[in-house]
């Protein structure tokens, strides 16, 4: 970069001389008096990537109280911006000069600028009269955006030794609801961080109900007990007793409008599926594929990327008591596909496991039935396939970490226990403050990991949260 105060000097003369020339002529050359910013594009360079893709505008800077040139959608992390050939346009332009401090140069398009210092930009309309001082701010991403960041929220909601325990979205919030064999507990939180008990409001839940098929359906809360009875409630705290003509062996989503079961006559042995509606009722429908769970499964109603609704259910138990590791997919609810035909990426899963959909992909946690061990793989073509994340890009990590203390020579980890039986819900609370969008951001789109049951048998009632690093952008 070259400081060419001399050269300015010279330029800014040859331009009033020119001015006061055309003036004495017929010429109807228009002299302009708006120096007001237009544009500012980076040029392609060949070793820095990514540069000609910064879109630049005015945005107020309540610091500096006045319009600065940024571009609010940030250039790729670790995008180098020390050697860029810049190109600004004014409404009128005769001399532009960018300013740090008290030195300043001539932009002739020949220089390469360093823009990780506080530049300044004044541009001289053509009337050699008015100018304008822009402030340059240009913003690269600081954090690796497809990186996952995990925090421990807190580590025991409730001090009892659960024996069945379900954390699920009701209401705009997380219900809590845990057992154990002779009491029934329920927790709730607006914003996945602060938990209110309200196990004394609770009522009408028998206290050794398994809560794992707990499911949510036209905005009410349905489960089922020792198979011939299902419980509902319109508010999560109080509970009725539902009366049904099935033996239920478990409530498998809602989907399509209906909440769908697997159940079997009180006349017939085989596994039936039945839907329900406010309207209908129950009603039966095509007995369930071979080798398709009845409980400890995992299940998900989801939108496709071509936004078709979809289930996917697999791993649990088959109506034999045989452990699964089929892998289950529908459309319409009545006709099934299992990928494990095709693909046995699955194998390894243990029962209890969870799944989510996230960033356009699936999600699965759990444990391994080899060897105890932490167990997350993820899909990026709708369960097909499921791959373990092994790159730093990729991968959401089951060993979720929460920094402790740090020194030169090492850090010490808090590290999540895997587990199964966890419940795991993307959440967006509306207790943030809408008015303040950066606050939306960092509160939505957070993936919390509720409780669960390590190999040993130990039950967690711990809270943990991640979020995709890109979630955060105020820019998508």
């Amino acid at each position: 970069m070259k400081f060419k105060s001399f050269r300015f000097l010279l330029l800014f003369s040859i331009i009033a001389l020119l001015s006061s020339c055309l003036s004495t002529t017929t010429d109807t050359t228009t002299v302009s008096s708006s120096p007001y910013f237009s544009s500012l594009t980076f040029a392609a360079n060949t070793t820095i990537p990514n540069l000609s893709s910064a879109s630049f505008s005015l945005a107020f800077d309540a610091t500096l109280n006045d319009s600065v040139i940024v571009n609010l959608d940030s250039l790729p992390y670790n995008t180098r911006i020390d050697s860029v050939y810049p190109t600004f346009s004014f409404k009128s332009s005769a001399i532009q000069r960018l300013v740090l401090g008290k030195d300043s140069i001539t932009l002739d398009g020949t220089d390469t600028i360093n823009f990780t210092k506080s530049w300044q930009v004044r541009n001289y309309a053509t009337d050699l009269i008015h100018s304008k001082l822009y402030s340059i701010k240009v913003n690269v991403h600081q954090v690796k955006p497809e990186l996952y960041v995990w925090s421990k929220v807190t580590d025991d909601i409730d001090s009892h030794n659960a024996t069945s325990q379900k954390a699920i979205l009701f209401d705009n919030a997380i219900f809590y609801y845990l057992n154990n064999g002779t009491e029934s507990y329920l927790y709730t939180s607006n914003d996945g961080y602060n938990w209110q008990p309200l196990s004394d409001k609770l009522t009408g839940l028998p206290v050794n109900t398994p809560l794992n098929d707990m499911t949510v359906f036209n905005d009410k809360l349905y489960l089922t007990r020792d198979g011939g009875n299902v419980y509902s409630s319109a508010d999560g705290i109080n509970w009725s007793k539902v009366v049904v003509n099935y033996n239920f062996k478990s409530l498998l989503y809602s989907f399509k409008g209906s909440l769908w079961a697997v159940v079997q006559s009180q006349t017939e042995l085989p596994y039936r599926f039945a839907t329900f509606t406010e309207a209908a009722g129950w009603v039966i429908r095509g007995e369930i594929p071979t080798n398709f769970p009845v409980r400890d499964f995992a299940s998900i109603a989801y939108s496709s990327r071509n936004g078709f609704p979809k289930v996917l259910i697999f791993g649990g138990y088959a109506k034999d008591s045989t452990l699964l590791k089929n892998n289950w997919t529908s459309e319409d609810g009545a006709n099934w596909f299992d990928f494990r035909d095709s693909n046995h990426t699955l194998d390894t899963l243990a029962t209890g496991s969870s799944v989510i959909s996230y960033d356009k992909k699936l999600f699965v946690f759990g444990l391994r039935t080899d060897n105890s061990k932490a167990y997350y793989k993820q899909s990026i073509d709708e369960g097909m396939s499921w791959q373990t994340p092994d790159t730093l890009y990729n991968r959401l990590r089951q060993v979720a970490i929460t920094k402790i203390s740090s020194t030169k020579n090492d850090t010490v980890y808090t590290e999540y226990v895997p587990r199964s039986y966890q419940s795991v819900l993307v959440f967006n609370p509306k207790t943030y403050n809408t008015a303040d969008s950066k606050d939306v951001n960092l509160k939505s789109n957070r993936i919390f990991i509720i409780g669960g049951k390590t190999a040993n048998g130990v039950v967690k009632s711990d809270v943990w949260t991640g979020k995709l690093n890109r979630k955060n952008f105020l820019l998508q």
